[in-house]
């Protein structure tokens, strides 16, 4: 197994966003959804957080949280605004976010696909290209060899499955395709995609390390004593969470897991789960909140014998909840180290309020709360509690220490 750099902290204690979802001003595949009003009645992402030209006071604010970590994306329509035209002024301006994010003391984490595709690249079928690969190599070789040594920890493709299924299986992604057969065709792109990155990555960084961004689920069956409810969640478990991590298995230096909730599969419907039962307590999102999932998933997980940065974990609620569910989290994480697993970050998501995708607006999950009319920023009482839980394991691995009692915090 590879070792650990010595010279970073022995855990990246983190925050994360995506282009699209803070920077404002994009034009992508995903503006174009907007603007054809695929949003339901929601307001479009528009400006969003304008991180794009306020990053530098943003990141001083994320320095006064403590995180030592940053998780963010480039918008590969802004580098690449036309097939083979790489946008000098896009290059450099990701050069300054990077040089100001080393400058307030945190390492860059950059997701090279975030979700969203230039215009000209999702004319020509995206993904389900042939050609895809290709074209995402050749644009990845570019960020590289403008970002140099300065980046080091690079995640390929954010949620590979998540964006198949909702954009080709469900359908409320574009291009709104509903159509399970191009899932199958999909994924195997995917994956070529990520390993021409991968290579591309490392003839130019031999030193970096790369790794994709997994959305995984706590499958269980939703009646416990059903063995067809069970044989499902085993099923489900396969395809969703453990297919792509196999199959990448020799390009992923390390593995990153983006969790939010556990899922119940109910025979013949397991290709549809059910988010929660009657009763659970559920975010804004409709989704259940079970941070013992996440410690079942690093344990499953520790058998790739990697280390393992949880990429996303993150509730969109009231900030009561939000300073008891990174509390919760934090515990399994340290929970799952005590069992073998190589946990070695953790990333909130989100830094700061922004653009929920289908969902518009509405979710709040960032430790920063945005006023979208101003663009004022405030500090959450869960941000300062997320400070003490660094404050309180700083240059400890595996982490323990927990701030308590739990402050009491009021909703922004």
């Amino acid at each position: 197994m590879r070792q650990w750099p010595a010279d970073l902290p022995p855990f990246l204690w983190g925050a994360a966003t995506s282009s699209h979802q803070v920077e404002g001003g994009n034009h992508n595949d995903w503006t174009q959804w907007e603007e054809a009003g695929r949003l339901q009645g929601r307001v479009p992402s528009g400006e969003a957080c304008d991180h794009y030209h306020r990053f530098e006071k943003d990141f001083q604010l994320f320095r006064q949280i403590g995180i030592n970590a940053y998780r963010l994306s480039v918008e590969w329509s802004r580098i690449e605004p036309a097939p083979g035209q790489f946008s000098a002024p896009a290059l450099a301006h990701y050069q300054r976010v990077i040089e100001s994010c080393r400058a307030q003391g945190m390492e860059p984490v950059l997701t090279l696909h975030h979700f969203t595709l230039p215009i000209w690249f999702a004319s020509r079928g995206g993904f389900l290209n042939p050609d895809a690969p290709a074209l995402f190599e050749r644009f990845v070789r570019r960020v590289v060899e403008a970002l140099g040594d300065e980046v080091r920890f690079y995640v390929t493709i954010n949620e590979p499955m998540i964006y198949a299924v909702m954009s080709y299986g469900l359908g409320t992604w574009p291009p709104g395709h509903k159509r399970l057969t191009e899932v199958w065709k999909l994924l195997p792109r995917l994956l070529a995609s990520h390993q021409r990155a991968y290579r591309a990555i490392k003839e130019s960084q031999p030193g970096a390390w790369v790794g994709l961004a997994h959305h995984m689920v706590a499958f269980e069956p939703y009646d416990p004593r059903s063995r067809l409810d069970q044989a499902d969640s085993k099923v489900l478990h396969y395809l969703f969470n453990r297919r792509f991590i196999q199959q990448t298995d020799s390009t992923q230096d390390f593995i990153g897991l983006n969790y939010y909730s556990r899922q119940y599969t109910r025979h013949p419907h397991f290709l549809t789960p059910v988010p929660a039962k009657p009763g659970a307590q559920v975010t804004d999102m409709g989704w259940e909140v079970y941070p013992e999932g996440m410690e079942m998933l690093l344990r499953d997980l520790k058998g790739f014998a990697k280390p393992i940065l949880v990429t996303e974990n993150g509730i969109a609620a009231d900030d009561t909840r939000r300073v008891q569910f990174i509390a919760d989290h934090v515990r399994a994480v340290s929970r799952a180290q005590a069992e073998g697993a190589i946990v070695r970050g953790y990333f909130y998501w989100s830094a700061l309020d922004n653009f929920e995708w289908a969902e518009g607006y509405r979710p709040r999950f960032g430790l920063i709360a945005v006023d979208y009319r101003t663009q004022e920023r405030t500090l959450r009482p869960s941000a300062d509690f997320y400070r003490r839980i660094i404050a309180a394991n700083r240059n400890l691995w595996p982490v323990s220490a927990l701030p308590a009692p739990v402050p009491p915090a009021s909703g922004l």
